[in-house]
């Protein structure tokens, strides 16, 4: 799939091409992704990110022309290893794996992922008040819900929804919601292993009526 370009207001002017600037630029990403997710949008500035960074300030606006753009990246770098580590569990699902079988991996997948990164995806989707969302986001968020498509496509004869589309909507936001602290943040009593549960019942009772 064809990536979209982030908005023009959102690039950075440039883009590293030599192994000191490549290393820059990660040092900046790497403080920028703790000061975000300690800090909050409001709370990172370009002269902290600098400054824990170890560069000068010069050379952060050399990539990085604006706050919005520098969060920008740190949203693009963040939904690239989200990505690739959801395909990578994905990847691992037997072929002959049962419907209640694969979503448990899904949902599995999503709360690891959020585990090791949880602090600064809630942070970033606090950001998109002040970013926005764009079409590079929403590409990634579709490569992941074509694989829960795929699947219940391949169990579609088990399925009392008979809009695919519409079936896979619902069960991503719904996965998404509860696991990324939608209208209500997680209550402290409920642990891992119990969300993978009742997220996993939640969406096996929409799509199987069990």
């Amino acid at each position: 799939m064809k990536r979209a370009a982030l908005p023009k207001r959102l690039q950075p002017r440039k883009a590293p091409r030599q192994g000191r600037s490549r290393a820059l630029v990660a040092a900046v990403l790497e403080a920028g992704s703790r000061i975000l997710a300690e800090r909050g949008y409001e709370g990172l500035s370009m002269q902290r990110v600098a400054t824990v960074a170890g560069v000068s300030p010069g050379s952060l606006y050399q990539y990085f022309p604006d706050k919005p753009s520098l969060v920008a990246a740190l949203i693009e770098a963040q939904s690239d290893r989200e990505l690739a580590f959801h395909q990578a569990r994905f990847a691992e699902l037997p072929a002959d794996a049962s419907l209640e079988q694969s979503l448990v991996h899904v949902v599995r997948s999503i709360v690891d992922f959020q585990r090791s990164e949880g602090a600064l995806m809630r942070r970033s989707l606090e950001a998109m008040a002040h970013v926005g969302r764009y079409p590079s986001l929403a590409a990634k968020a579709a490569e992941s819900a074509a694989f829960l498509k795929g699947l219940l496509e391949a169990h579609r004869s088990e399925l009392v929804v008979s809009d695919l589309d519409l079936a896979t909507h619902v069960v991503a936001n719904a996965l998404h919601s509860l696991t990324h602290d939608g209208v209500l943040p997680r209550p402290p009593r409920l642990d891992d292993e119990t969300l993978v549960r009742e997220a996993t019942r939640l969406a096996v009772r929409y799509l199987m009526a069990r």
